[in-house]
């Protein structure tokens, strides 16, 4: 029954409820939110935002959206006055509006009808609807992403209206929309839009690499990024100051978020798209790349009931994807995780989620200090970068808590001394952190057009082995029509994990260096980055370019 979760979550009483459905039983049948929102019985937001998820549709937080002067136009204001509506958007052939009842088909058809486009309804509160109404309508204010902040340099009214207009011309849409198709269907993980004098470059990042696609015209620069920065719900007059946005879109029926970034140059605004497919199932432990003993290790170390593990490596080497496989791995009813993001890249069923907010105050280490406080089992902090957090999710470690981490360091052995480094007592490290994995990201061979060959001795030299395998097959990339001509399809990753045993907590104990702990890891058997890469070679994965490429500086 629609309302019930507002009950199971203590967002109002039984006794509401049924006062609430006694009122709707009346004349006209009025919408269930409508009539909580009116009795006051829970702020508003709540409310929307409880039922929006007991339907299955979107909330919308209006006052961090701005409205589309073009989406406006097409609706008129009886309209929505009429039904508590207001259109924020178009994309392609889709009109998004904030509904304060988006389950009414028949104004869901008006709309349609009135404007020829297909509408997605999401839910907002209904005051911040009516706000909104007053302030596009009202006629002297002006749309959030034309405000102009004192002291910013800004484009003046008249540009900025020409650039929203020309923005949502049917070939400025139709190129965006082209642009980010075309990139999930290659499995681009960025969109590069990179303006230069007398040219429009465009480059998708495809398995760590960035490629050049056809350029785009000239004329129609100035246009897509202003459409692109409308739909991210950036101020489209400011050209001097970077800007971070976010686009929810879908694709090919795949639910897409777009993490949008700004950055001016000599040029003109630089523009990065990341690319986040949300539909993308998630990948288990087991399909991330792990040897069978290394997997053995940290499947052994996720079933601990409290301590550390650390996740190393560069950005872009698959970090966060190894830590939302572990906690796919821990996920279960019988514990409560909590994780601490910036940015929240996919979400995870039963698994409260919050994201990095440093504007509201929302650092990792105050987001943590009061996380710690909600009974969690396993926490998972999307960055150690200070002291503070690193002395708080140590501290977590020690008093019974699971805790996932991430740390920018080249090798395992050097997240010891990093934590070191920035003021952690030693025998505090030593003796909350049971395993740090150290990873990179390699493109694995088209199986479609690899092809064998016996290595010479220097490439044998090269990855250790000498003159043992003097008889090894390994294999390179050719290039075929499957792979883009690239000879690569794909990524997996390569791993080293030191699993900290006495003799390790003992090292770090007394603060030795990175590479005497390294030594003795080595010693006691743990596979290097590029002993994992060397497995990957011989098995026929990947090349021995790809390997030395990632392992250069491990």
């Amino acid at each position: 029954m629609i309302g019930e979760s507002l009950v199971e979550k203590g967002i109002i009483t039984r006794k509401q409820m049924d006062e609430a459905l006694q009122d709707q039983k009346g004349p006209g049948g009025e919408f269930l939110g409508l009539i909580l929102a009116r009795r006051k019985y829970a702020p508003e937001h709540l409310i929307a935002k409880a039922l929006s998820e007991e339907l299955g549709l979107a909330f919308m937080d209006l006052s961090r959206y701005s409205i589309e002067a073009a989406a406006i136009k097409l609706v008129p204001e009886s309209v929505c006055r009429k039904y508590t509506l207001i259109p924020v958007y178009q994309a392609g052939r889709n009109l998004t509006v904030a509904m304060a009842d988006p389950t009414d088909e028949a104004v869901k058809d008006e709309i349609k009808g009135l404007t020829k486009l297909n509408v997605r309804p999401v839910f907002s509160p209904v005051s911040e609807i009516r706000n909104q109404i007053e302030k596009e309508y009202a006629g002297p204010a002006k749309p959030a992403y034309m405000a102009q902040s004192p002291g910013q340099s800004a484009a003046p009214r008249k540009e900025v209206e020409e650039l929203i207009e020309v923005a949502s011309l049917a070939p400025v849409i139709q190129v965006v929309d082209t642009l980010v198709t075309k990139a999930v269907e290659l499995g681009a993980s960025d969109i590069h839009l990179e303006p230069d004098q007398g040219h429009f470059y465009c480059r998708y990042r495809i398995d760590g690499i960035l490629r050049e696609i056809p350029e785009l015209p000239k004329k129609y620069e100035a246009a897509i990024i202003s459409r692109i920065k409308i739909m991210s719900n950036m101020d489209i007059a400011e050209k001097r100051l970077p800007q971070d946005g976010r686009i929810q879109t879908t694709v090919a029926g795949k639910s897409v978020d777009l993490r949008v970034s700004t950055f001016p140059t000599l040029s003109g605004e630089n523009v990065v798209l990341r690319i986040l497919d949300r539909s993308r199932a998630f990948l288990e432990l087991e399909g991330l790349g792990f040897a069978p003993d290394n997997l053995k290790k940290i499947e052994k170390a996720i079933k601990r009931p409290f301590g550390m593990i650390l996740v190393t490596g560069p950005t872009g080497s698959g970090k966060t994807t190894t830590l939302y496989a572990a906690l796919n791995k821990v996920n279960s009813l019988d514990k409560n995780i909590m994780t601490l993001e910036d940015p929240v890249e996919y979400e995870i069923p039963r698994v409260r989620q919050s994201q990095v907010n440093t504007k509201a105050g929302l650092t990792f280490a105050a987001g943590l200090r009061s996380m710690v406080r909600q009974d969690p089992d396993v926490i998972m902090i999307g960055e150690i970068r200070d002291k503070e957090t690193a002395d708080i999710a140590i501290h977590a470690a020690l008093t019974g808590h699971l805790v996932f981490s991430t740390l920018h360091t080249n090798d395992s052995a050097s997240a010891a001394t990093r934590l070191i480094d920035i003021g952690v007592e030693p025998f505090l490290v030593g003796t909350s952190v049971i395993a740090i994995v150290a990873q990179r990201l390699v493109r694995t061979l088209c199986p479609n057009c690899r092809k064998p060959y016996t290595p010479g001795k220097e490439e044998l030299d090269l990855l250790g082995l000498g003159a043992i395998e003097d008889k090894a097959v390994f294999y390179k990339e050719t290039g075929c029509r499957r792979c883009f001509e690239t000879g690569y399809a794909g990524r997996t990753g390569i791993f080293e994990i030191l699993a900290l045993d006495d003799k390790m907590k003992e090292l770090i104990s007394r603060k030795v260096s990175s590479t005497q702990i390294h030594e003795a890891a080595v010693d006691a058997g743990m596979k290097t980055l590029r002993d994992d890469g060397t497995l990957k070679v011989k098995a026929g994965a990947t090349t021995v370019a790809e390997v030395l490429r990632v392992t250069k500086e491990a």
